[in-house]
């Protein structure tokens, strides 16, 4: 596994890591801000495959793209809004937005 990525960090010249919020069994949760939208606040979800190899890996991403695309479709007040999803240094992550609490 991967180590976190460190405060501070930007991703895709548009996301700045400002805490990680969690991590679990699939991957680790980050507090961001959205340079794109005015500072906003994001929660940036890692995916990070509990196994390596190269099929493991594509399958794995085929997975995520499922999950992101059903998450695109909900619109519910209770679920977080989905926003992108973005692959950068062999990481794949789930932006959505960030609920307090």
């Amino acid at each position: 596994m991967q180590p976190p990525i460190p405060t501070g960090t930007v991703l895709q010249n548009r996301y700045r890591l400002l805490s990680m919020l969690g991590q679990g069994g699939f991957g680790r949760t980050y507090l961001a801000e959205d340079l794109g939208r005015f500072n906003e606040r994001c929660a940036l979800k890692e995916f990070i495959p509990s196994q390596s190899g190269a099929y493991v890996l594509d399958k794995s991403k085929e997975l995520f793209q499922r999950e992101a695309a059903i998450l695109y479709q909900i619109q519910h007040p209770q679920i977080p809004q989905f926003r992108a999803t973005f692959e950068e240094n062999q990481r794949l992550f789930l932006v959505q937005d960030y609920v307090e609490g």
